[in-house]
């Protein structure tokens, strides 16, 4: 008898997160995870002091602290433009991965598949077979990795619930725009589907671009379930805080789950989060010009490297073509990263296994979520290594 879960077999250990620990044991310059360098902002150090002062060290209400989902709804209303009940509609979870997790298992049936947009996030593939679902993958458009109408009415059937939506889109860094997700609104409305949108990048978009919300576009609220978190726009993606907004049937499902999976999100640290509320505009503009500078730096210098990289619009990743070096993804980043390198991700862990995509294996995701240096100094080791090869 296999004493594992048969689903198991359906998916690996994440790429990503190996990518790391062949970091630490090359002692390379980790590009591949998005583990920002920079420390956060200084004014949540002084909540975890305040929180250690008010002995926060017991369970949270198992949706979240009170005052911090009512700060949640103010900005979900101001920036989001969707308002949802603080009471009711929304839940602090461990991080943005146990929102989609929850949610995930709150919706799905044995028998139901979901749509994942392709190239997608690794999360997405596991967490889908573990609720008992299939996935059914929806190929963005060459190149430009915009969405497909035609593939999208190509993947349909009876058995589709639900599709992931991820804006700003990790790893090819695009950022949907309205018209597209006007088509994704009728789509869902169309098919009866629930959207369970990613939009933990929400703050990190560049070129002047507006980061819209898919719940708030016209007839998508009570269909989406709507997940972000602190982690990507404080440099804290230790604390594991996230949430997971959703109208009130689709929230007390996600809830139950979420009750039994993690019981709440740390305490001490919902109550130090709460301080990030206290930041004004200007963090958020010096966020975005951050990433935007290390975009470019990077972007400008692989291009000179020969490696055609693809320009981002938004998250601190780009995917770069690296076919010109190796016969395949992993083979170059298995190179890169040897010998006190620099660790990327191979783009192939970004697609179905199997798949019959010839730009599988094309790329390696890059993380630009680093002080300026690291970068300088991963462009320094990178040219050392192709002149190697």
């Amino acid at each position: 008898m296999n004493p594992l879960a048969a689903h198991l077999s359906n998916f690996q250990e994440s790429v990503i997160r190996e990518m790391t620990r062949k970091a630490i044991e090359h002692n390379a310059v980790n590009l591949s995870q998005g583990m920002p360098d920079y420390a956060p902002p200084a004014i949540l150090l002084e909540g975890i002091d305040e929180a250690l002062k008010e002995n926060d060290h017991q369970y949270s209400i198992t949706y979240g602290r009170k005052d911090l989902r009512e700060k949640i709804s103010d900005k979900l209303e101001n920036y989001n433009d969707v308002l949802y009940d603080s009471e009711n509609e929304i839940t602090i979870t461990c991080g943005a991965s146990e929102a989609i997790a929850s949610s995930m298992l709150a919706i799905l049936n044995p028998s139901d598949e979901v749509l994942i947009l392709e190239p997608h996030y690794e999360n997405y593939v596991p967490l889908t077979y573990l609720s008992g679902a299939k996935p059914r993958f929806v190929k963005l458009g060459q190149n430009d990795f915009k969405l497909d109408e035609e593939a999208f009415k190509e993947s349909i059937n009876d058995k589709t619930k639900a599709i992931f939506i991820n804006t700003p889109h990790n790893p090819t860094g695009r950022v949907f725009s309205k018209d597209e997700l006007l088509f994704l609104s009728d789509f869902c409305n169309d098919n009866d589907l629930i959207a369970v949108t990613d939009e933990i990048y929400e703050y990190i978009i560049y070129d002047g671009l507006k980061h819209i919300s898919p719940a708030s576009i016209d007839e998508m609220f009570d269909r989406t379930i709507t997940i972000s978190g602190f982690s990507k726009t404080f440099s804290i993606t230790g604390w594991r805080l996230g949430y997971v907004a959703a109208e009130k049937q689709l929230m007390s499902g996600i809830r139950k789950v979420h009750d039994y999976l993690t019981i709440c999100a740390p305490s001490l640290l919902q109550t130090a989060v709460l301080k990030s509320f206290d930041l004004g505009k200007e963090y958020y503009t010096k966020l975005r010009k951050r990433y935007q500078i290390n975009r470019d730096y990077l972007f400008d210098n692989l291009s000179e490297l020969g490696m055609y990289p693809i320009n981002p619009k938004g998250a601190y990743y780009l995917l770069a073509n690296v076919s010109e070096f190796s016969h395949s993804d992993i083979e170059f980043a298995d190179f890169l990263v040897r010998d006190q390198g620099v660790a990327t991700v191979p783009g192939s862990s970004f697609y179905q296994k199997n798949s019959s995509n010839t730009d599988t294996q094309k790329y390696v995701r890059f993380s630009f979520s680093h002080k300026l240096e690291t970068l300088q100094e991963a462009v320094t080791r990178i040219e050392q290594k192709l002149k190697e090869k």
